[in-house]
């Protein structure tokens, strides 16, 4: 039986049957193309629910009727004590509205309190049609938690544009106390720009991705004091001014009063409203946006990297570079003694514009290490016209009691310092990090290599016999060790320059 039938005979419309089918109160045949194929019993069924329908019967009723979990006759009686609880109130209105007729009861001055009288009911007791008249509460704890997420997603992308761009930091080994000016700067942010974007537009951009608008109770937009006012209560009670751990518990107490459907402290003056309309396409738009944020993140990560002299850079400006770049990378050993284990006081040696290496004024350095390491290889500047055309270096050991430890930091370290100073360099193409790696991994593990990038050439050769590259003794990282009494050789060129 198709569903044109199935209408005719049960009097009811195709989306009236499409819902019933939905909600599991009837499950129509499907034949092999495809179509449903309703059966005699189907059409009762509609039948018997068009009719418990019109006698005013919930369809939670007819459900647990349809799963056998009631008998019609019990079900029947308590809906009748409903009908003759709900005659009685109609009868009351109708005294009620006859007598204020008789009254001849004008709305400006008719005495309200002494109409009340008439009702059998407490004073207290709220009718339903009061209850219906009320503005519907928007929870959606979820989506709220994302949308607040996006827009804290843009505030740290400004802060860490900051910490970059202005002050060349690794922003994602900034330390303990960075983390702490963080969280301060996280709030300062907060309160800075999410009451402008209220009072101005209503809405954030992660609330407008979902939906969201914020009004006062009149549905005028905040004024800026008034969103001002919120996002302080916010921050302070549902966010916990984004202090660890305590911060986590007024989330969670947020989110569960949001939950109940209770009236948030921030909400108290104030309206959110939701449009509920095409949220499946909002939300694939919010995880794009977060995915979009997330790789900008990593750009403005990568930004930090790059070195404050660019262009024609002569070897000084290298060589400040150099160092700017071991500070960002957090190198703080000696490039020429592994990193040990834990650490013991090392610190880095500076470049200096001559490619020597000078020690930090008041900072701590090993000396002795009970193992024999070379010193670091000086490096060889070429400048034409005053800037800088080439960097080289050049090592050779054939003692056996020495240990060398890998190139991979040094090698990195002086082409980044280079390469990402070139006008022609991109970031986008090629983020410092990956070539970073790219150049360590070649590095430390004493491969020959050659890399064109930004129109700089990086060359490094190595041949070495005698030796095996194993893990420091005193360290974390790898040296070539030589192997007991074979003979050990050992020669590094290393070469950037421009053609």
């Amino acid at each position: 039986m198709t569903i044109k039938e199935v209408e005719e005979l049960s009097n009811m419309t195709r989306a009236n049957i499409r819902f019933y089918e939905k909600e599991g109160l009837i499950t129509p045949q499907r034949d092999s193309n495809g179509y449903r194929n309703y059966t005699e019993q189907d059409v009762d069924i509609l039948k018997r629910i068009r009719l418990l329908r019109t006698v005013h019967l919930g369809l939670e009723e007819i459900r647990s009727l349809s799963e056998k979990e009631s008998e019609l006759t019990d079900v029947l009686l308590i809906h009748l004590r409903t009908l003759k609880k709900e005659q009685k109130d109609l009868e009351q209105s109708k005294a009620i509205c006859e007598q204020m007729c008789k009254d001849r009861a004008a709305y400006e001055s008719f005495d309200a309190e002494h109409y009340f009288n008439f009702l059998n009911k407490a004073p207290s007791e709220i009718p339903a049609e009061l209850e219906a008249d009320s503005l519907p509460k928007v929870t959606a704890p979820w989506k709220r938690y994302f949308a607040r997420l996006i827009d804290e997603a843009i505030y740290l992308i400004f802060w860490n544009l900051i910490l970059a761009l202005g002050f060349h930091m690794n922003i994602r080994q900034t330390g303990w106390a960075f983390a702490v000016i963080g969280i301060i700067m996280q709030s300062v942010l907060l309160l800075m720009a999410e009451p402008v974007m209220l009072s101005r537009f209503g809405t954030t951009p992660g609330k407008f991705l979902f939906g969201f608008r914020v009004s006062a109770e009149s549905g005028a937009r905040l004024t800026w004091r008034e969103a001002y006012d919120r996002t302080g209560i916010v921050l302070k009670r549902g966010l916990g001014f984004y202090i660890p751990v305590y911060g986590l518990i007024r989330e969670y107490s947020s989110y569960r009063d949001c939950k109940k459907g209770e009236i948030l402290e921030w909400e108290e003056d104030n309206i959110l409203t939701l449009d509920e309309r095409h949220m499946r396409w909002k939300v694939i738009a919010a995880v794009l946006v977060l995915g979009v944020l997330d790789v900008l993140n990593y750009f403005v990560w990568q930004a930090g990297a790059l070195p404050q002299n660019r262009g024609n850079i002569t070897a000084a400006q290298y060589a400040e570079n150099f160092n700017d770049m071991q500070k960002f990378y957090q190198i703080d050993h000696q490039l020429n003694l592994p990193e040990f284990l834990p650490p013991l006081g090392d610190s880095r040696k500076l470049l200096n514009q001559d490619g020597d290496w000078e020690k930090m004024s008041g900072k701590p350095y090993i000396v002795g290490t009970g193992v024999d390491y070379p010193e670091l290889p000086e490096l060889q500047f070429t400048e034409k016209d005053g800037a800088l055309t080439e960097i080289s270096f050049s090592s050779e050991y054939k003692d056996e009691n020495v240990e060398i430890p890998v190139y991979g930091d040094l090698m990195a370290l002086a082409s980044l310092s280079y390469i990402c100073a070139q006008e022609e360099y991109n970031l986008l193409l090629s983020p410092p990090s990956r070539l970073y790696n790219r150049v360590k991994e070649y590095g430390d593990q004493c491969s020959d290599f050659m890399i064109n990038e930004a129109g700089v050439k990086v060359q490094a050769s190595f041949d070495y016999s005698g030796y095996e590259i194993r893990q420091a003794q005193y360290g974390s990282s790898d040296v070539l060790v030589p192997v007991y009494g074979e003979d050990v050789y050992f020669h590094v060129d290393f070469r950037i320059w421009q053609e």
